[in-house]
């Protein structure tokens, strides 16, 4: 078999679509819903690009237009489009919601009644069912019951069945659709209507949980038990690594398959990253095809184990992003950002197993924080993990969750987002190690000069006060220490930092080797690799310390609530 990485001559590339909603997908991210709406509508056949957009696409594109302004499409799409969105919509985990169920069946009505009627007496049945017994109140009055008073509130349509809707918000949209299955099959409709009282709802309700299950796991939305399993790490050792020789991984694709594969999820997933750099080096459009199909499921399972209930774009884009995080991990990892090898490890293996080492490779990071935490200094000294600061102590936070999250601070509008690339990987790696050297410079610190046991009634003591509240009283040739200097003593240290400055911003950049250099003097028993890390650590602290003084006026450097020092 030809290397799947290589190009066939016999095929279009994925890059000219036949289909031309594929085509039109690809502004997704750049245009406003209306504007895709608008675009749909104007092409020659609309009915035949809705159609020939797989249900998941769909969906996505519903949801950036919104669910009452995407009429038009409703009417256009097809059955099982129609039987997707409301598999995604009108559940809440194994619970039909009942006016989530009603919405969609009015918009459903509102785009194409008489198909909305069909459906829902054919391959809907059991949906109209449930809906109706839970939305409707029937009485029965036979021809000769003319003496049977019929209460205020009820409706019919032909004289015997008398309904009423008690959710005034849904009542006319009932009396218009049981008028219009009335009015299509009056048989129908009083063997409809006569069969609700006998429904026992929990009964249908598992019966129909049980076929979305089916319909839904065909999409990669997996019983929670199965789908975690996409969460057990892997080690790049376990897979297939660019070099060798290639997995039997089959990328033949049914027509019927080809026309459900997904454009969006893998569009919009790896944006700007190295995962898309690779999937842009690909030439065989079966390859692409079966990655597109594979990353759809994955997205779906990260889903499910996330717990699958209605979903906003918002969270159609995080959960692509994520998987698409994890596997940029993996191939910048695993190839050292070579295009060509990750074509190859793309095409040897399944995306799932890729996934599954990239979230091995954060937990590495994360078992080495576990490891620490165990012998710790801060924790065998009762502080908790805001002593490291609230940017050092939430990183820390971060790692340590089930599923490690790298902290952001709002950066990027989210204080913790997931993994997305090696650089995070290096960064929090690097971050770690830091904390993990600056912990064994306060054990070296301490056991130099130990804690007073009163904590200065500071409920914001951070390791900055030690540090430098220990380095002050060194500066200015004091008791060595870390109990609390006087405003004096601080406007004293401050006055040696700025030697030979006037005025804002100060500097102090000549104490810079001097701080790190005291301090390392300390932690001399540190090996090489901690040394190195804490003599980074030690650097950024020092630009935080520079940073936070370099504008405050000689007068103020006694502040009492003072971020670095102990000021009584």
């Amino acid at each position: 078999m030809k290397h799947p990485s290589q190009p066939d001559s016999t095929d279009s590339t994925i890059e000219n679509p036949a289909s031309r909603g594929a085509l039109l997908l690809r502004e997704f991210d750049n245009l406003g819903g209306g504007e895709i709406l608008e675009r749909i509508l104007r092409e020659q056949n609309p009915r035949k690009v809705v159609e020939e957009l797989p249900p998941g696409d769909l969906f996505w594109v519903i949801k950036k237009i919104g669910s009452d302004d995407s009429l038009p499409l409703l009417e256009l799409a097809s059955p099982e489009q129609w039987q997707y969105l409301l598999d995604m919509e009108i559940w809440d985990r194994d619970e039909v919601n009942a006016g989530e169920a009603l919405a969609w069946l009015r918009r459903l009505f509102e785009s194409d009644s008489r198909r909305t009627v069909l459906w829902l007496l054919l391959e809907g049945s059991a949906l109209a069912h449930f809906i109706l017994q839970k939305s409707l109140e029937v009485m029965v009055r036979e021809e000769d019951d003319n003496e049977i008073e019929i209460p205020e509130g009820f409706f019919t349509h032909e004289g015997v069945l008398y309904l009423r809707a008690p959710d005034t918000e849904f009542e006319p949209f009932l009396r218009e659709l049981t008028g219009a299955i009335a009015a299509a099959s009056l048989p129908a409709y009083q063997t409809l209507m006569s069969s609700l009282a006998s429904v026992i709802p929990s009964e249908l309700e598992d019966g129909m949980s049980r076929m979305r299950n089916v319909r839904l796991a065909e999409q990669g939305f997996l019983p929670f038990d199965e789908a975690v399993s996409i969460y057990s790490p892997l080690s790049p050792e376990q897979i297939n690594l660019p070099g060798q020789p290639a997995a039997a991984v089959d990328i033949t694709i049914s027509e019927e398959d080809r026309a459900l594969v997904p454009f969006l999820p893998l569009h919009e997933g790896p944006q700007r990253s190295f995962l898309q750099e690779a999937l842009g080096a690909l030439k065989n459009p079966l390859l692409l095809e079966r990655l597109r199909l594979e990353f759809a499921g994955l997205a779906n399972q990260l889903a499910s184990v996330e717990g699958l209930a209605r979903v906003e774009l918002d969270d159609l884009v995080r959960t692509t992003r994520k998987a698409a995080g994890y596997l940029n991990i993996a191939l910048e990892e695993m190839t050292g950002r070579d295009s060509a090898r990750a074509g190859d490890l793309l095409g040897n293996n399944s995306l799932a197993s890729i996934f599954r080492v990239g979230f091995g490779l954060v937990l590495r990071v994360k078992r080495v924080a576990e490891t620490w935490l165990r012998m710790a200094w801060f924790r065998r000294s009762g502080f908790d993990k805001g002593f490291w600061g609230d940017e050092r102590g939430s990183l820390l936070s971060g790692l340590l969750l089930k599923k490690p999250l790298l902290y952001t601070g709002l950066q990027e509008g989210e204080i913790y987002r997931d993994f997305a690339g090696a650089d995070d990987l290096t960064g929090a790696s690097r971050a770690l190690m830091g904390l993990i050297a600056l912990d064994g410079l306060m054990d070296a610190v301490t056991k130099e000069t130990p804690l007073p046991p009163e904590d200065f009634g500071r409920e914001d003591l951070t390791c900055f006060h030690f540090l430098f509240t220990f380095w002050a009283r060194r500066r200015l040739g004091i008791e060595p220490g870390f109990a609390p200097i006087t405003p004096e003593q601080a406007r004293a240290f401050f006055e040696i930092l700025r030697e030979g400055e006037t005025a804002p911003p100060y500097q102090i950049s000549r104490f810079r080797e001097v701080f790190i250099e005291d301090m390392l003097g300390i932690a001399s028993v540190l090996p090489d690799d901690l040394r190195a890390a804490l003599r980074e650590e030690l650097s950024n602290i020092w630009e935080e310390f520079r940073a936070e003084y370099e504008q405050v006026p000689p007068a103020d450097t006694d502040m009492k609530h003072n971020p670095f020092l102990l000021i009584q």
